[in-house]
């Protein structure tokens, strides 16, 4: 006799504020071996993911007995109203509101594995999101979860595809669920969409060029890839928030998924100014903080060129003075964007260059002096 059923398992998930439960196999990755090859031939894969291709479709390696998959999704689909404080604002993504979801899902996960330590004996759980490298959507595509969207996201019925993804990995058999056939039918509207093309083809993404990857990305962005991002600071909702799907969502009250101090349209300047003890305060209880304040600060940076946001010119040159070459050289980049031909502006600059040391800082100040030249 089983010392748990899967009902049991998502009935109880169900009292804790989980939202959907499934079951897969470990095997079930095993089919994406050559997927994954021929996505690294054709250079969709990022800098974020992991290169070992058996780490990514072999739950073993983590859990070495395990015999099952327990998949569960949260919805962060909660009802907030937007509101616009300033004009000078970036965008952060609905995924980043609130408490880092990291937290969230682990404490729900491991009080769903402690019910089932419970009931059973000699069981063995690992509790995964998101720091790890199995393909967690393929994973909540066999479990039953929702099916694939043509964006690569995992679309459910009746909560879309605003939903966090974690999986419990399990030394117990329970028997697989059934995966859902996509239900997107001649709908593209996400293909159209996504700013940078990065939607090849229908369920095939190229990562380097997903703005949501982008805003985390470590360095210099393109700049054509710059233009792209518009006021985004962290992540890009674009193909969700024009899915069918998403448009009639169930929303859901979780307020540890409610704004607080990061606000959905966030003031520029206020991210610019920002010292370590702030960012830490504003952004670092949220998902949006893991790469850190300089590249947050870049990303503002680059909103500031695209919205030609004027207010943000004082704290820009300030940044010229910043202890991160990046952001030395992001300064000088939009100030020889914002302040055309204005020669204090080059004196300012060329002042930086004799003191700058860093060779992409210089790179950048050089570049900035002859455009402001013009």
């Amino acid at each position: 006799m089983d010392c748990v059923t899967k009902e049991e398992i998502k009935k109880f998930a169900q009292q804790i504020g989980i939202d959907l439960v499934g079951f897969a196999s470990p095997d079930c990755l095993k089919e994406y071996n050559n997927f994954l090859k021929e996505r690294e031939n054709l250079g969709y894969s990022c800098s974020i993911e992991e290169r070992d291709i058996q780490k990514r479709i072999s739950p073993e390696f983590i859990l070495p007995e395990v015999k099952s998959i327990i998949a569960i999704a949260l919805s962060y689909n909660v009802e907030h109203e937007i509101k616009y404080y300033s004009r000078s604002y970036g965008i952060i993504s609905r995924s980043s509101w609130g408490v880092d979801y990291h937290k969230v899902l682990k404490e729900k996960m491991e009080k769903l594995s402690e019910f089932i330590k419970s009931k059973c004996q000699e069981v063995k759980t690992v509790c995964l999101v998101d720091n790890n490298p199995l393909l967690e959507r393929e994973i909540a595509y066999h479990a039953g979860i929702g099916w694939f969207g043509k964006n690569g996201l995992i679309i459910n019925d009746e909560y879309g595809s605003y939903i966090f993804l974690g999986e419990i990995l399990i030394n117990k058999y329970f028997e697989p669920d059934v995966p859902q056939k996509t239900k997107c039918g001649g709908c593209d509207l996400c293909i159209k969409a996504c700013p940078t093309k990065a939607i090849i083809e229908p369920y095939i993404i190229d990562a380097n060029k997903c703005l949501s990857y982008i805003t985390v990305k470590k360095g210099k962005i393109e700049e054509k890839i710059a233009k792209k991002m518009g006021r985004r600071i962290y992540g890009c909702d674009t193909c969700q928030q024009v899915c069918p799907f998403n448009k009639r969502a169930k929303k859901v009250v979780r307020p540890e998924f409610v704004p607080d101090k990061l606000l959905p349209r966030h003031d520029l300047i206020e991210i610019l100014n920002m010292s370590k003890k702030e960012f830490a305060e504003i952004f670092g209880p949220t998902s949006s903080s893991w790469r850190g304040k300089s590249i947050i600060i870049r990303n503002a940076i680059i909103a500031c060129v695209n919205t030609k946001e004027k207010s943000c010119i004082e704290p820009i040159k300030n940044l010229l003075k910043s202890q991160s070459p990046l952001l030395r050289g992001y300064s000088a980049w939009a100030l020889s964007h914002l302040c055309d031909k204005d020669k204090e502006v080059v004196v300012e600059i060329k002042e930086a260059l004799i003191e700058e040391k860093d060779e992409f800082a210089k790179e950048m100040m050089a570049k900035a002096i002859n455009r402001l030249k013009g």
